[in-house]
């Protein structure tokens, strides 16, 4: 089973070379044709390359990192491998003449079968394929049930080639305990480990060993193991990342935050870890952090496979985050100016343009967002209303994208049974992600006060009117407005109250002061969709307000 010669026939192996710089094409396509390769075919963007290969798959792809506008080398195997059309057998080797370390760390950090730095020779090329084309095809059973997510078949298959010592039998071990705290082996994990460890094993046994101490629920272990790692591998990335994971563990923060920062110094181009820092940092209280975070997360999904309109969203609700805990109204101004720029940037972007969501519906609740904060809460009503009045009167659902800003702009003007009920949509229908997540639960939490304080006041309100006690019920009702300024029920118990106040008063001074009152809640309700039994309501009160001279 496990028989190899020691060459390499290409003869009839398909080959893809993606590569911007012609020249770099035509040398290469030459070294391929002389090591006996007769079908090389060659494209110069990262999106014609991928488009190639669905077409017919080959069998060996050559990918240059740094491709020019679009895709780059590393967007191109993820996003053969998070669509599934990256077969088994298929080699991908990274090609780059860029050897500074954050480079060199995020290409190989998905693992390709192997990294080429220019200029190479036609030794090296040759070497390095029969190394990637004998490893493939001697685990050709691990690599199938592993593409196949049978990682139970995958660990079977890697542990028949460690009990038959084969040469590639410390990779299986790698990827069998890799497999083990996948799918929650620990004590497995725990075992093949320390079998490793009496055997003299590497410094990726003891950081496989700390993962799995972090996945026990035991972080200072981990830490420890990490540590050791570190000293003697401080580029291993991995290490790093699983430092972070175990001081979040702790809720030792700023020591997580630190760790971060250094991961990303390393390698910056995964969305996983900038992602991971803007949160870290956002719960630090580092809102500019958090926010250049989510800005980097914007520019690699941009050409990537994770192309999705929900990253520009998140991008802007991290300058608006920062904005509302700004010191100064200078800042809070700067983050704001700096939200509409940035949509205006985004008006063609790539993002917007493979989204259903249109930009005019972005840029209207953004600029929403704005009003709401700075107090312009009419301005901020008519423009959602504009966009969502009718969807929200009638209580359908909201598009994923832009939910949770329409949360925020709902709890700001005080329709708090309105932005419970879009929560609750929001969370039945959608996988949400963290960030927004946290976002959404920080908001909850800072108008929970205000909330409590109108609850209780129109509640009072309510319960004085059912006991007739109109006067009192008007005041209860006046102080739930100060909560919540644009809550549509509070405005239309307000008129109620007034109107039956002034049904049983016994002279005009007492009406008179209630008819400026009246006149801004009315004008309160006419800028918004109202719900079937708040519409008839309404159109009730305004007959009835007139017959009191109120309207």
């Amino acid at each position: 089973m496990y028989g190899m010669s020691e060459a390499l026939d290409l003869s009839d192996k398909r080959v893809l070379i993606i590569e911007d710089q012609k020249a770099f094409q035509v040398m290469l396509k030459g070294l391929l044709i002389n090591l006996g390769a007769k079908e090389v075919d060659a494209k110069r963007t990262g999106e014609a390359g991928i488009a190639a290969y669905a077409r017919r798959p080959y069998d060996i792809l050559l990918v240059d990192y740094n491709l020019g506008r679009g895709k780059n080398g590393r967007q191109v195997l993820e996003e053969l491998r998070q669509r599934g059309m990256l077969k088994p057998e298929t080699l991908f080797f990274i090609i780059t003449g860029d050897n500074t370390r954050p480079m060199v760390l995020s290409a190989l950090e998905l693992q390709p079968d192997d990294y080429l730095t220019k200029p190479f020779s036609h030794r090296v090329l040759r070497a390095r394929l029969l190394r990637a084309y004998k490893r493939r095809m001697w685990l050709r059973d691990v690599f199938k049930s592993l593409y196949n997510k049978d990682y139970e078949q995958c660990i079977e298959a890697c542990q028949k080639h460690i009990n038959a010592q084969s040469r590639y039998a410390a990779y299986c071990q790698k990827l069998q305990i890799e497999l083990f705290n996948k799918t929650g082996q620990l004590d497995a994990a725990d075992n093949a480990i320390e079998h490793l460890l009496d055997e003299g094993g590497q410094s990726w046994a003891r950081l496989k060993q700390a993962e799995t101490r972090l996945l026990q629920q035991r972080p200072d272990d981990a830490l420890e193991l990490i540590a050791a790692v570190i000293k003697k591998m401080p580029n291993a990335i991995e290490a790093h990342d699983l430092k972070t994971r175990c001081f979040l563990s702790k809720e030792a923060m700023d020591d997580a935050l630190d760790s971060a920062r250094i991961a990303i110094t390393m390698a910056p181009f995964s969305i996983e870890r900038q992602t991971l820092l803007a949160r870290i940092a956002r719960d630090s209280e580092n809102y500019e952090i958090a926010k250049q975070a989510m800005n980097n997360v914007l520019q690699i999904a941009r050409t990537s496979v994770h192309r999705n309109v929900q990253h520009l969203c998140n991008y802007l609700r991290a300058i608006l985050d920062a904005a509302e805990h700004a010191e100064t109204r200078q800042q809070i101004a700067k983050y704001q100016t700096e939200a509409t720029m940035e949509l205006q940037r985004a008006r063609f972007d790539e993002n917007l343009v493979y989204s259903d969501i249109s930009f005019e519906t972005i840029e209207s609740i953004l600029l929403s967002r704005i009003d709401a904060f700075n107090g312009r809460l009419r301005e901020a009503q008519s423009r959602l209303n504009q966009i969502f009045g009718d969807d929200l009167a009638a209580g359908n659902s909201l598009p994923e994208e832009v939910s949770f800003d329409v949360v925020a702009i709902l709890m700001d003007l005080g329709e708090f049974e309105k932005a419970d009920d879009i929560v609750q949509q929001y969370q039945q229908l959608f996988t949400i992600d963290e960030y927004t997540q946290r976002l959404m639960r920080d908001r909850v939490s800072r108008s929970e006060q205000r909330r409590t304080q109108f609850r209780q006041m129109h509640e009072r309100g309510i319960q004085e009117y059912e006991d007739r006690r109109y006067k009192e019920a008007l005041n209860s009702f006046r102080e739930a407005l100060k909560m919540a300024p644009l809550n549509s029920g509070a405005a239309l118990n307000f008129i109620q109250a007034a109107v039956r106040y002034c049904a049983e008063a016994n002279s005009d001074n007492e009406i008179g002061f209630l008819k400026k009152e009246c006149l801004s809640c009315l004008r309160t309700l006419q800028g918004m969709t109202l719900t079937a039994s708040h519409a008839a309501r309404y159109e009730q009160l305004i007959k009835q307000t007139a017959r009191f001279n109120l309207s």
